[in-house]
């Protein structure tokens, strides 16, 4: 038991120079791990390489079996955004005029838009319309189809559309031209040292000016047309069908009913008749007695009396 501590003394030494003598062997076992860094790293570059070789865009890059793009090229704003003017002209067969009036202010309404123009008149008995409408531009189409709805029979459906992206961009530049135009033109107004120099050069920025207002305002109305869409909406009532008349059915002739109605006739002229007599009778009569008394009388005294001699000479 007293030589235990001198064995673990000398167990100790030896374990830590072993430790010493294989410490420089273990650097160079480790260092392997390392190289493979530069050969991940070549191997992409040497794709790249190929790459290029055989046609594939610069900005693509290979890693492992996987192709990404490298800053790919963004689409321009001017051409995802582009201003179409859209035109559309709808012509709706409707049972009800009025009805369909309604129903079109309705969806324009709902839409976002709103009436532009409105007519309406009596034309034969049956009422007309048309309305003008303006709805947002995305929702063209949406509108339309819901207009098509409301119709008994859709007679005339057209849609147009103005593409005027590249006016809008000229008018850009002409503006910032004419801005500059104006911003030189205002140093020279105050560089002028006489009143004739400063009345042309401020004639000048005045009708710079004026052309800064049209072309502002042709991009206002661009804008804003851009941004909603037109559609003319003609209504018309259907008409009734007109009941057909019966074909008259030819007929041929019947002495029965010849006869029949000639009897008929016959009886008729003689309670004419007879009517007639009573009313003689009865008003005739005692209206002639008096009268035949009055024109007697009459007779009487206008005859000369027969024992009256003939005048003397």
């Amino acid at each position: 038991m007293k030589h235990r501590p001198w064995y673990l003394s000398v167990m100790i030494l030896l374990l830590t120079g072993l430790l010493a003598a294989c410490a420089p062997a273990a650097t160079p076992t480790a260092a392997p791990a390392q190289p493979p860094q530069p050969a991940q790293a070549a191997a992409p570059a040497a794709l790249a390489e190929a790459a290029d070789q055989s046609g594939v865009p610069e900005n693509l890059s290979v890693v492992g079996q996987t192709t990404s793009i490298k800053n790919p090229v963004s689409a321009s704003p001017y051409q995802a955004n582009r201003m179409i003017i859209k035109n559309g002209e709808m012509s709706l067969l409707v049972a009800n005029t009025d009805r369909a009036i309604d129903q079109v202010t309705g969806v324009a309404v709902d839409s976002g838009g709103y009436v532009i123009s409105a007519k309406t008149w009596v034309q034969d008995g049956y009422k007309y319309a048309t309305i003008n409408v303006g709805v947002p531009s995305d929702q063209f189409e949406a509108v339309q189809r819901q207009l098509r709805t409301l119709a008994l029979e859709v007679r005339v459906d057209t849609a147009s559309g103005q593409d005027v992206s590249q006016e809008y961009v000229d008018l850009q530049s002409q503006l910032t031209n004419l801005e500059a135009t104006r911003a030189r033109i205002r140093e020279f107004l105050d560089k002028a040292t006489k009143v004739e120099e400063a009345l042309q050069v401020n004639t000048q920025l005045t009708d710079i000016e004026g052309q800064i207002e049209q072309v502002k305002g042709r991009m206002q109305y661009l804008k804003d047309r851009a941004a909603y869409s037109t559609i003319l909406v003609n209504i018309e009532q259907q008409r009734t069908t007109p009941t057909p008349k019966p074909t008259a059915t030819p007929t041929y002739w019947q002495p029965g009913e010849t006869l029949s109605a000639a009897g008929d006739a016959l009886a008729v002229l003689l309670r004419g008749l007879g009517d007639l007599l009573i009313w003689l009778l009865v008003v005739g009569v005692p209206l002639a007695i008096p009268v035949a008394a009055v024109w007697w009388v009459a007779r009487r005294v206008r005859r000369p009396h027969p024992k009256a001699g003939p005048p003397s000479a």
